[in-house]
């Protein structure tokens, strides 16, 4: 566990560290963002100090024995104070906030100046011991140190999980929502890691052997101190994921109208507000890197361009055809959007041929069958339907082939 998971997780919170440190100035002016800044760095230096290959060498480099453990535990406890004051400040007013925070931080500095006493003094009957009676059994000083360091760690993450759950419940849904009920998930499994130490400390004064369950600790421990970190800091960053999943979505729509879009642009290719068929590979290569740059703009104007070819097959489009293919595609099962795209669809096949097969002219447009979605999102859901039921039709029904394709009234 730490061997892996460990590096990894400390390798993530450094990168949100670094990352912050030359935008820290206007960090330090906002207490929110600096109580986050080190619920990262605590995070980070807890899973580095538990990493393996730093875990092995910390006795050596302090020359304190089992300072590895003792570092670990304090870091624990800064972090659990790092979580608990950034949801302060989000809970209350700002003066009751810097109150509130004060208190954390003195309790804090009384803990920590325990636990390195206690540790200290312990040290002696506890670190050459190995059996795990010994271990969490070993001296009246270890077991007291753990038992303050457990408690305010448990007293951390339960008031975490009071706050998150408090104002989760009266949110709409939103990333903030989101990141609160992830913090409190991550706070309840982190109770595991408090529960199986505790359990260690009391199995150990009955002579009994719980080591097998040392995976649960970690594992609890690991795991919800990563989803806490995460669901606190989910509002600033979960907003970017939503903004790379529109970009994703609009682009593969983009992507997906092209065959409809194509059969217009080959018809007609003025419906383009540019014409690419003239340009170079190097002109084509520039209108690609602009769509990436700017995919909102380029799929509203696909699907313009998309509403301009069928207003050009308006003359050759006959409403009688239209509720002949409309019960056609009805008695297989199609309804609602889906029906009305599969008559769009055919209707549009229809047109093409009647404007293969019709003398041009002018002639009264018929009226265009489907419907008029009112934004953008409605108006590619629409649209996509379309091109699903258009790219389909390999071939014209047999139902429909006697069907005479020019529009009523044809074109003499």
């Amino acid at each position: 566990m730490n061997t892996t998971l460990y590096p990894l997780t400390a390798l993530f919170a450094w990168t949100v560290v670094l990352s912050s440190t030359k935008r820290f100035r206007a960090i330090l002016r906002e207490p929110a963002r600096l109580a986050a800044w080190f619920l990262y760095l605590s995070f980070a230096l807890i899973f580095t100090a538990g990493w393996s290959e730093v875990w092995n060498r910390t006795d050596a480099w302090t020359g304190l024995p089992e300072s590895n453990t003792l570092i670990t535990m304090c870091l624990v406890v800064c972090y659990s104070a790092s979580q608990l004051a950034l949801l302060q400040l989000w809970s209350y007013s700002p003066d009751r906030a810097r109150r509130r925070i004060k208190v954390t931080i003195s309790i804090v500095t009384v803990v920590l100046t325990a636990m390195i006493t206690l540790f200290v003094h312990s040290d002696s009957t506890h670190h050459l011991q190995q059996s795990f009676k010994d271990w969490y059994g070993g001296s009246v000083e270890y077991d007291t140190y753990l038992f303050i360091y457990l408690t305010t760690y448990t007293t951390a993450e339960v008031e975490v999980i009071r706050l998150c759950r408090r104002y989760a419940k009266v949110m709409s849904p939103s990333w903030l929502r989101t990141g609160l009920i992830t913090a409190s998930i991550g706070a309840a499994i982190g109770l595991f890691y408090s529960v199986t130490r505790l359990a260690d400390i009391t199995a150990a004064l009955a002579d009994v052997d719980i080591s097998p369950l040392e995976n649960v600790a970690e594992v609890g421990a690991g795991l919800g101190a990563l989803l806490v970190m995460i669901g606190l800091t989910l509002h600033w960053w979960g907003p970017r994921i939503s903004a790379l999943a529109q970009r994703s979505r609009r682009l593969i729509a983009y992507i997906r109208l092209r065959p409809l879009w194509a059969c217009f642009y080959t018809l007609d290719a003025s419906i383009a507000f540019d014409d690419r068929r003239s340009g170079s590979a190097l002109a084509r290569a520039r209108t690609a890197m602009r769509l990436l740059g700017d995919v909102e703009y380029y799929v509203a104007r696909r699907v313009v361009e998309i509403r301009d070819g069928i207003l050009t097959l308006r003359p050759y489009q006959d409403p009688a055809y239209a509720e002949h293919v409309r019960t056609l595609f009805a008695n297989r099962g199609l309804v609602n959007d889906d029906l009305d795209a599969a008559v769009t669809a055919e209707q549009i096949h229809a047109a093409l041929d009647a404007r293969e097969a019709a003398a041009h002219g002018d002639r009264t447009s018929s009226p265009t069958v489907g419907n008029s979605p009112a934004d953008l999102d409605a108006e590619l859901a629409w649209l996509l339907k379309v091109t699903k039921h258009f790219t389909k039709r390999s071939a014209t029904p047999p139902e429909l082939v006697n069907t005479d394709l020019t529009p009523t009234g044809g074109i003499a």
